[in-house]
């Protein structure tokens, strides 16, 4: 099996962009055009996946000299951020022999729901800020009629957001009775 993947390698702003590959055991990276190592898996002195970087990425001693490798570039997005952990718990997979995990990572469908839990909350607390705006009499009519559409709507999206998620835990819920 061969892996493949665009990478960086080092922290902070030192990072270097390149390319990973795993093939037939050699682990392999290349950045500018030149390789910075290409040696047998098994020569590697230490391999640690940390528990803060989620499976995106790992630390690899090789010939005495330390690699931070990150499968999720500096400044990701969500998408790409997700995409990364995806395949860094491929690429541990696969280096430490184990077939290929399924289903996305536990720690990115964690963040995700902590997100929509936020995101809900913000939304509904700016509802009941447009309701409190449109049922106060003092309020010129014209921003009463606005902050009560803007009630309505915030509301109607809370609504809908709350029914997604508890559709998707059903699904997850059915998926893994089967």
């Amino acid at each position: 099996m061969v892996l493949t993947a665009s990478v960086e390698c080092g922290k902070y702003i030192k990072a270097e962009r390149g390319t990973l590959t795993l093939a037939d055991g050699q682990l392999r990276f290349e950045a500018g055009g030149q390789a910075l190592f290409d040696v047998p898996l098994s020569s590697a002195q230490r391999i640690t996946w940390h528990w803060y970087s989620f499976g995106g990425g790992f630390e690899a001693i090789i010939a005495d000299k330390s690699y931070s490798i990150s499968f999720v570039p500096r400044g990701a997005g969500l998408g790409v951020w997700y995409s990364g952990l995806s395949t860094g718990r491929r690429w541990r997979a696969a280096m430490e022999g184990r077939p290929a995990p399924s289903g996305p990572p536990l720690a990115a469908r964690l963040f995700i729901v902590f997100f929509q839990i936020i995101m809900l909350f913000f939304l509904a607390c700016f509802a009941l800020l447009a309701l409190g705006v449109a049922i106060e009499p003092a309020t010129p009519i014209f921003m009463r009629i606005l902050s009560g559409v803007s009630a309505a709507a915030l509301g109607i999206t809370c609504f809908i957001m709350t029914g997604q998620g508890i559709m998707a835990v059903v699904r997850a819920l059915r998926r893994k009775n089967r």
